[in-house]
């Protein structure tokens, strides 16, 4: 959170944290939000920990990043989104 403080107070800033694999938790703030880009970058992004914990890979990274789409792709319905995944 330090390295965001130069932001933090920018009117369009936004930092929400959201169980990513919870489907309904992501699209409430995506409806809440209505956001015109989202930044995605994937959260088990060690490659040891895919070997380690390759569930919670999964369920982070093929889970979450499905839940995060799904909720761009209902709100792009509404108006134009830019969604940056990297991973």
């Amino acid at each position: 959170l330090q390295s965001l403080a130069d932001v933090a107070d920018r009117p369009n800033y936004s930092l929400a944290r959201v169980d990513i694999t919870d489907g309904p938790a992501v699209m409430e703030l995506f409806e809440r939000e209505a956001p015109d880009l989202v930044v995605h970058f994937a959260a088990e992004s060690h490659v040891d920990r895919s070997i380690l914990g390759p569930g919670a890979f999964v369920q982070t990274n093929v889970v979450g990043t499905f839940q995060l789409l799904e909720a761009a792709r209902s709100q792009h319905k509404k108006k134009s989104l830019l969604f940056h995944h990297v991973s």
